[in-house]
């Protein structure tokens, strides 16, 4: 009897410490359920790049005014040229740490840490693919802006909730489900990567 309640505490502690395998073309259903909530987003005074990015996009032609074409490109091209973060479509690792160590509230600055090494890991992961495909940089699209600031931005995005540090982290079953399939599912770079 207390053999069999040893190995049933055993198998149980086993189980519970394994991370669920996924099938990575179906997410789990969260119902809903707002992922971004998950990793809470750091108060950062921004100033007026916003609004000057906002205008950008929106003068930027497209079909359909309401989702202009290639925002999700262009959008993050201009944060990161009119904070300083990217000079002649090149990152500056300084200066991500710089405006964000000023801009950033000082209730959140933990997360700096964190950010840095995302846009880190980011950088060095999508370089190393732009090496191996003979890429110097990113063609530019009709509208001016690169894609490769929209890659770093989305990568940065997802390899910080990953790295959300656990006092910002929403310790909640769907929030902890979607972090375990997203590192099972989505390795860095987090996004399709260009071939030229």
């Amino acid at each position: 009897m207390r053999k069999s309640i040893i190995s049933f505490c055993v198998v149980t502690l086993v189980l519970e410490c394994t991370q669920a395998a996924f099938n990575c073309s179906a997410p789990p259903n969260f119902n809903n359920f707002d992922i971004n909530t998950c990793c809470r987003t750091p108060e950062l005074d921004m100033g007026d790049v916003p609004q000057k990015c906002d205008k950008y996009v929106s003068g930027l032609k497209s079909a359909n005014s309401k989702y202009p074409s290639y925002a999700h490109l262009c959008y993050p091209d201009c944060i990161y040229r009119e904070t300083g973060a990217m000079v002649n479509g090149k990152i500056n690792m300084s200066r991500v740490k710089q405006y964000l160590e000023q801009h950033v509230h000082r209730r959140d600055q933990d997360i700096v840490t964190h950010i840095v090494h995302s846009f880190e890991a980011c950088l060095g992961n999508v370089k190393s693919h732009m090496k191996s495909s003979n890429i110097e940089s990113y063609k530019v699209l009709p509208h001016g802006c690169s894609p490769f600031a929209g890659i770093i931005y989305s990568c940065v995005n997802a390899e910080t909730f990953l790295k959300c540090p656990p006092k910002m982290w929403k310790n909640e079953r769907p929030c902890n489900l979607a972090k375990e399939f997203a590192e099972q599912c989505n390795p860095l770079p987090h996004v399709p990567l260009p071939s030229s």
